[in-house]
């Protein structure tokens, strides 16, 4: 075991002072300033190297690394790690972690691979200037490391004055009330579903750790930490907040992650949590506020920044601004402002200094519309249980027309329920998002209707409903930031689908490659890795770069695949998809491009150019009209080189389809009467009659053209075809 001592100039004292020196409390009708810590960094390098448990397997977690780190002459000390990797999971049972542990009053911390990231590579608050650090790890569970060069520690508080010549504060004990670190603010719990916690806007920037049971601090005025039992981690993610915006607009939302040590939230803890009133009561009576102040003379430096509380009078209520009278200093920002009568929290005290006359202190009022909205919209570690929302199968397809629906179940939980009638279906068609009601078919169940959308549309869409306790609920959850898609049309009608057991007519052009130009056939799969083992769709071809075994990778090039022409001319809105593999260690340079022609070659557009995909095939799909005008005779030309020949690359294309969206009402109704019956049937089999085995357009007697699935040949596929779309009728 190690212990190593910071050593810091005087000089260096001196300007890491001037630095974050605390600044004066504002006086009446000033933002109240926080109380950062008067702090300095420290330095003592530790680098634990690899290490690991290599004991029998199934034993107990043991010590695998232990050294001290000091700060010289601290009254306290907190870490900052530059790397921690701990080997094992909480799931398995086999966690690594770290213990801390104070050298002043031994009080510890736990840390695992879990707990340190919550943390954001930082420990809790440590009584005095020393701590262990102890690595344990479990048997067969991999290598361990951690490695930081210090972290910070205390400097002696600077001497404040305060407003007025006497401090009434007097010592409280609210488990409700936190001190918020490193800026130096007040936090405190809430009785909203996962009891999270408010504070002033402004001191939002410096969430970081919250303390409870906060003790007395030193006869220099220096902060004491609490036990790392009552220090928390504050969830970013669940951060809400306006950075502060002046008197009546100064708010934030937040929740803390449970405690490393013990497991518990705040108030699993501590079992205390205020009631917030939204709707604050007329000025009038008296207000309290409860926080973490500073002090100045003559009052004991061992209350700086320790719980103090005092009321005073609620002397206005204007708009979302409190006004009342009692004694703050800075490091009460973000304090309760409490009204005595009725015990509850109406606002968030932010402005002010410490005199007792009516409107001395300014706090931002719990009904301030966006603190209120972002308590109904949680996030994080806040997130509130709900009603369950679930749909069955969703639609690829919905109906140009309308009238398809989809049913939305809502199943209570932690009784919350859905309203009735508050069902809506979001939808965005192009042109903005827009909401539709849902009609309700019983409790908790909802019924969407989708509106007539023109084809082919696709769409966007998403649900939402109500919840009893007036929260809205959304599936998906975080809409419209995720959202469901469909498209509106009756289908899709194929124009070629392609496995490449048969070559369509594709064609290979190289330009100097010496290895790896395109070939169809069974992928082999062997040599370098890169290539596929197999086909994507399991016919077993495909169309592959070098296919053979051994150094068969692309050289060279480019070599380049091309499709045969397709008539595209009469396609609304024509979809290639194709199922590609691209594997190379150069996605700079060695790119698998594909491009699209409108004139049978002549020119080419590129639809795209993509780096490695890794050893998977991925399904590409675009929008044939995204990049040309449908024509007669469109091609696609699949790229890949590697030249300068410095890497391995390896391609594939696989299950190539062209299709396009079908927009007519009823297929079956060829004749164009706007119904499905026994005229079309017979319209159709005088033309199939007249024209079977006889290329299209091609029309009988009764002008209905025989080629009903647009292959371009009238053949038992198209009686087949025609079959199945009269016997599902319209």
């Amino acid at each position: 075991m190690s212990v190593r001592r910071a050593r810091i100039t005087p000089a260096a004292l001196l300007l890491m002072a001037s630095l974050t020196a605390v600044p004066s409390f504002a006086q009446d009708g000033a933002t109240t300033q926080p109380a950062p810590l008067a702090s300095r960094e420290f330095f003592d390098a530790v680098d634990s190297g690899r290490v690991r448990n290599d004991g029998p397997v199934g034993g107990g977690a043991a010590l695998v690394f232990s050294t001290v780190v000091a700060a010289e002459d601290s009254d306290w000390l907190r870490l900052q790690f530059e790397t921690v990797r701990l080997a094992g999971s909480r799931e398995a049972g086999n966690a690594s972690y770290l213990r801390i542990t104070s050298l002043t009053d031994g009080a510890h911390q736990i840390l695992d691979s879990v707990s340190v990231v919550q943390w954001q590579l930082t420990s809790a608050y440590f009584n005095g200037d020393a701590v262990q650090i102890d690595l344990y790890a479990h048997p067969g569970t991999g290598d361990n490391h951690v490695a930081l060069t210090g972290g910070v520690a205390s400097l002696a508080v600077s001497t404040r004055s305060i407003c007025g010549t006497t401090d009434d504060r007097v010592l409280s004990f609210d488990d409700r009330s936190a001190r918020v670190l490193p800026i130096g603010c007040t936090g405190w719990t809430i009785s909203d579903c996962n009891h999270c916690m408010l504070t002033a806007g402004h001191c939002q920037g410096g969430l970081s750790t919250i303390q409870f049971k906060v003790p007395l601090s030193t006869s220099g005025g220096s902060i004491v930490n609490p036990h790392p039992d009552h220090q928390y981690a504050v969830d970013a993610s669940s951060v809400q907040g306006n950075g502060g915006a002046g008197v009546g607009n100064d708010w934030a939302y937040y929740g803390v992650f449970p405690n490393s040590n013990t497991g518990k939230t705040p108030f699993q803890a501590y079992g205390v949590a205020h009631n917030l009133d939204t709707t604050p009561p007329g000025a009038g009576g008296s207000a309290r506020v409860t926080g973490y102040g500073t002090t100045s003379s003559p009052v004991s430096p061992t209350w700086n920044q320790v719980q103090k509380t005092h009321a005073g009078p609620y002397s206005s209520f204007s708009g979302t601004s409190l006004g009342y009278g009692m004694d703050t200093t800075g490091g009460n920002s973000g304090s309760p402002v409490i009204h005595e009568s009725t015990g509850t929290a109406i606002g968030i005290h932010t402005h002010g200094g410490c005199g007792t006359s009516g409107g001395s202190n300014w706090g931002t009022g719990a009904n301030h519309p966006s603190l209120v909205n972002a308590l109904s919209n949680p996030r994080g570690v806040c997130q509130c249980p709900g009603p369950d929302l679930a749909t069955g199968t969703l639609p690829e397809y919905v109906s140009p027309s309308g009238g398809d629906t989809i049913v939305l179940t809502a199943t209570p939980v932690a009784g919350v329920t859905a309203l009735a009638g508050s069902g809506l279906l979001h939808l965005d068609t192009g042109s903005g998002w827009f909401s539709l009601p849902m009609s309700d078919s019983g409790p908790g169940q909802f019924v969407a209707t989708f509106p007539e959308i023109d084809c082919p549309t696709t769409f966007k869409y998403y649900f939402s409903i109500v919840g009893s306790d007036g929260r809205t609920f959304k599936l998906p959850e975080d809409a419209p930031t995720t959202f469901y898609s469909a498209i509106a049309a009756y289908g899709v009608d194929e124009v070629v689908a392609l496995d490449f057991e048969t070559n369509d007519g594709w064609t290979v052009e190289n330009t100097s490659v010496t290895s790896g130009a395109w070939e169809r056939g069974v992928p082999i799969g062997g040599g370098l890795s890169r290539d596929p083992a197999a086909d994507f769709d399991g016919s077993g071809a495909c169309w592959v770069t070098g296919n053979a075994a051994g150094n068969a990778d692309v050289d060279g090039g480019p070599t380049r695949l091309v499709t045969r022409a397709y008539d595209l001319s009469s396609a609304l809105d024509p979809v290639v998809s194709f199922a590609r593999w691209h594997n190379t260690n150069d996605s700079a340079f060695d790119r698998f491009i594909v491009e699209i022609s409108n004139n049978n070659g002549s020119t080419w557009t590129q639809v795209s150019s993509t780096g490695s995909g890794g050893a998977s095939w991925n399904v590409v799909t675009f929008h044939v009209t995204d990049f040309v005008p449908v024509s007669n005779a469109v091609k696609i030309r699949f790229s890949v080189r590697d030249n300068p020949d410095n890497s391995t690359t390896e391609s594939g294309v696989d299950a190539f389809r062209i299709f396009d969206y079908d927009c007519t009402p009823c297929p079956s109704d060829v004749n164009g009467d706007t119904e499905s019956d026994v005229l079309d049937f017979l319209d159709f089999f005088d033309s199939f009659g007249s024209c079977e085995n006889q290329p299209a357009p091609c029309a009988g007697s009764s002008g209905v053209d025989a080629d009903f699935n647009g292959d371009t040949s009238v053949d038992v596929l198209d009686f087949l075809d025609f079959f199945d779309a009269f016997g599902s009728g319209c």
